[in-house]
């Protein structure tokens, strides 16, 4: 249900996005006030752009949103308070706590709305380890950030 959600918001922020564009153009006199000058075939064109962005968003959400496994031995302690201590000192504050998961988002709200409410990062134990889990950007560069503060899964790798 996630994903589609995701999708679905993609879809209206991919059509919003594209109606401002095209406001500004018509606005600054770059293009005419006409759906049958903007775009070739008029009013028929637009199923075709709403088809596209569709496709995009259905696919963006596997693309843009990872779970990456933690590379690290440490206990659920020290990963929950290296997790709240690294994001402390980035753009993010701690939302939500429960007994195997913590959960960051941005603080400010520009960056919420520009992320269309998508800015969650989740670090959680699992089976196998610890997971994070969010926007994949985001999720590459902290975990890399937070194995770095943790003790690593090989004892033998230098860090």
């Amino acid at each position: 249900m996630k994903y589609f959600i995701r999708s679905v918001k993609y879809f209206f922020y991919f059509a919003f996005l594209t109606t401002a564009i095209i406001l500004v153009l018509v606005m600054i006199g770059a293009v005419e006030g006409s759906i049958d000058t903007i775009f070739e075939g008029g009013y028929s064109a637009l199923w075709k752009i709403a088809i596209f962005f569709a496709l995009v968003a259905a696919v963006y959400p596997k693309f843009g949103f990872v779970c990456r496994k933690l590379d690290t031995t440490g206990s659920w302690d020290d990963v929950r308070n290296a997790a709240v201590t690294y994001f402390s000192g980035k753009p993010f504050k701690l939302e939500t706590e429960t007994g195997d998961e913590v959960s960051f988002r941005r603080r400010d709200i520009i960056s919420r709305i520009s992320k269309m409410g998508e800015d969650r990062i989740t670090v959680r134990r699992t089976d196998d380890g610890f997971v994070m889990e969010g926007l994949r950007k985001d999720v590459i560069t902290f975990a890399t950030g937070l194995e770095y503060r943790l003790p690593p899964h090989n004892e033998g790798q230098a860090r």
